[in-house]
């Protein structure tokens, strides 16, 4: 169906730009139709001038420009081919009469004006003139009517053309929010079903980590069943982590916004993960910003943390920044590993995507859920220096206390 109204919107609006050129197209033909026709009649009405007196000549073709006036005639005159006049009426373009070809018919644009160039129009009547060298006739007019046909013709184009972007626009958006409902909807159903698998594993999981753990003080520490005991409590830790990632993804309830010092919450995450030495750089740091400290801290920054600390040698911490930029609180986190795989930028917000064996790939997941319920975005990117670098931008949203 998607792809259905895809193709459906991209070819009506090919088919409408398609119609209108070959409106456009046909309309220019007869437009230059018309004006040929137009030049052609107003030629005979010069050459009628023939039967009139030579000293009337001009009057004669005065007359047939106030009475073509309507229709753009603007000159009209007998012209020798050096461009001398032998009689004219109207007011001709300052441009040269001379004529270097005064044979054949021509037609030439001078601005929003047309000149006629028509050869003599014959033997008998070149007499008239006498002399071998008789002159030729020249018309010059605004093609009003085949103008305002031109116009029509390309604002229609133009008009086609607009709307076949807005019908291919809106048949593409229609196309990728069908995608990402359709997407959001697997999400959600994913959700509530690991939120269901976790609900039911998480109390038998509890009782085999708490059972593990007594069988562990029981036994002689070294021993072969000390070790295996604890295998065992290290894997029920292990999908204890698991069963919380997925409890965080699949919960869409609100968040709780009120004020927190953002930099205190990101040095108690750093230390937390990476230890006393985690430094976080705080220079244009806010006082207070409307979060939900414990989902953030818990799925923002211990996550991300956590991320950049198993990436890097222990010598080498990652870089935490808390700042502000153009309004927005941003929170910086960049490690000095190997950085991310190419082209995967985006993808590791996936849920379930991993880099990881031993990763659930929900944790960036939760994160970006996480982020994006605060209003801002999680930007992800190699750094210049090396390492993997993630953004945390929040613009400024009010609390509810």
């Amino acid at each position: 169906m998607r792809s259905g109204w895809l193709v459906t919107s991209l070819a009506l609006g090919v088919a409408a730009v398609g119609s209108a050129w070959i409106n456009w197209r046909s309309t220019r033909h007869a437009a230059n139709d018309l004006v040929s026709a137009q030049a052609e009649h107003y030629r005979d009405e010069v050459v009628a001038t023939n039967r009139v007196e030579p000293a009337q000549r001009g009057a004669a073709l005065d007359s047939i420009v106030r009475t073509h006036s309507d229709g753009g005639l603007l000159f009209a005159a007998w012209v020798r081919p050096s461009g001398a006049l032998v009689a004219s009426g109207g007011q001709p373009d300052p441009r040269s009469l001379a004529m270097t070809d005064s044979v054949h018919q021509q037609m030439i644009r001078l601005g929003n004006r047309m000149r006629a160039i028509f050869p003599p129009p014959g033997a008998p009547r070149a007499l008239l003139f006498g002399g071998p060298n008789p002159p030729i006739i020249v018309v010059e007019f605004q093609p009003i009517l085949a103008t305002s046909l031109e116009e029509r013709a390309l604002r229609t184009l133009l008009i086609a053309g607009i709307a076949a972007l807005v019908l291919m626009t809106a048949g593409f958006g229609f196309w990728r929010i069908s995608q990402r409902f359709e997407a959001q909807q697997r999400l959600t159903a994913l959700g509530q079903m690991s939120a269901v698998l976790a609900h039911e594993i998480r109390n038998p999981l509890a009782s085999l980590k708490g059972h593990a753990q007594l069988l562990v003080e029981q036994l002689a520490p070294g021993s072969a069943e000390s070790r295996r005991a604890n295998r065992v409590v290290d894997e029920a830790t292990r999908l204890e982590s698991l069963t919380s990632d997925l409890l965080d993804f699949a919960r869409t309830g609100p968040i709780d916004l009120r004020p927190v010092d953002p930099v205190a919450l990101t040095r108690g995450a750093a230390r937390e993960v990476i230890g006393q030495q985690a430094k976080v750089e705080s220079a244009n740091a806010p006082e207070r910003w409307p979060l939900d400290e414990r989902r953030f801290r818990q799925a923002v920054l211990i996550n991300l943390l956590r991320n950049a600390a198993q990436a890097v040698p222990a010598a080498r911490p990652p870089e935490t920044r808390v700042a502000m930029e153009n309004g927005d609180l941003v929170f910086s986190i960049r490690d000095f590993g190997p950085g991310l795989p190419a082209g995967q930028e985006q993808n590791i917000f996936d849920a379930f995507f991993t880099t990881r064996t031993t990763g659930t790939g929900l944790g960036l997941a939760v994160a970006r859920r996480i982020v994006e319920l605060h209003g801002g975005h999680i930007e992800a990117a190699n750094s210049p220096g090396g390492g993997a670098q993630f953004r945390v931008v929040l613009p400024w949203r009010r609390s509810s206390s």
